[in-house]
């Protein structure tokens, strides 16, 4: 991940500041103060930006609101340049989120929305990297939110289906189906890990169990997926999706521990398989309306070996 407060020189008083984008409708700016803390500056008239009493309180980062004539700046300063990569997270959220408004006025509720969502967000996102199996997890909901669901329903319903992050009991509930999306290593024993007696036991008519097999890769092999690209190219698709939509994709990103981080472009994998099956009568799970009472916190695994005669897609399913 780029730094762009890296190239930046330390000023002699108050701030130097950096073009996010030429491109962009709003005056954003990267910035370094003669302290040589990290900040990001929004420039409007003055009227037109948000009162101090309205901004939320961040851990970690100062916002305030600056006159300068009849303009004036709303800036956010990162106390700590340790949690640099975090901030940057946090302002090329900002920076996206208003990439397709014009008028100023609109685009300062936009701003002191998406900052009232962090605070929320900041008391729930783990800030210490993801593990390998999350990793992996992570990418598996990803590549099927990506394909098929985008593919076939378009990226709005896709990320609405979404819901693992959130706590569900299945991470998509597509029309009358829930799905649970599972990775496995290629390599390995034909076994994923199931951690709650709910996860294979829908309460909608129809339900799925996805398996992505995947392979570790190095280097820079055509076909390989890592965390931070396949991320990428879905915020790359979402931008002709509604504001909504992409605002709910950055939220579930963070509900899920996801904060860009170089160490995710690191690891890449291949898809070596991707198998579904459905969740009918006698498939090998633990259905949690027949548990004994006082039974709880079930953790088991599921042989997929021992699978192969429920492999079955949902009827909507028509690309791979």
């Amino acid at each position: 991940m780029r730094n762009p407060w890296a190239v930046i020189e330390k000023p002699d008083k108050d701030f130097n500041v950096m073009l996010v984008s030429a491109e962009h409708p709003l005056k954003l700016f990267w910035g370094v103060d003669t302290q040589l803390r990290y900040l990001f500056a929004y420039d409007a008239p003055f009227a037109g930006l948000p009162q101090k009493k309205n901004l939320p309180n961040l851990a970690g980062i100062e916002i305030c609101v600056v006159q300068q004539g009849g303009r004036g700046k709303l800036l956010l300063v990162l106390q700590d340049k340790a949690n640099w990569e975090l901030f940057h997270t946090l302002c090329s959220d900002l920076v996206r989120a208003t990439e397709k408004v014009a008028d100023e006025h609109a685009a300062s509720i936009i701003i002191v929305r998406r900052l009232q969502r962090w605070q929320e967000l900041l008391g729930k996102v783990r800030s210490s990297l993801l593990s390998s199996e999350q990793i992996k997890g992570l990418i598996g909901e990803l590549l099927f939110l990506k394909n098929p669901l985008a593919e076939v329903f378009g990226y709005d319903e896709a990320v609405t289906a979404w819901r693992g992050p959130e706590g569900a009991p299945q991470d998509f509930s597509v029309k009358d189906s829930a799905v649970e999306v599972k990775c496995q290593s290629g390599g390995t024993r034909p076994v994923v890990r199931i951690s709650s007696a709910d996860q294979l036991s829908p309460q909608l008519p129809n339900g799925y169990l996805v398996v992505y097999t995947l392979a570790d890769q190095s280097g820079e092999d055509s076909g390989t997926v890592d965390l931070n690209s396949i991320v990428g190219e879905i915020r790359n698709n979402l931008t002709v999706a509604a504001a909504i939509s992409r605002e709910r994709f950055e939220d579930l990103l963070y509900m899920a521990g996801y904060i860009a981080r170089e160490e995710y472009s690191d690891k890449k994998y291949s898809v070596v398989s991707v198998r579904c099956y459905r969740l009918g009568e006698g498939f090998p799970r633990i259905v949690s309306s027949k548990l004994i009472p006082g039974v709880e916190s079930v953790t088991y695994d599921v042989r997929l070996d021992r699978c192969a005669d429920y492999q079955s897609k949902p009827g909507w399913w028509t690309v791979l």
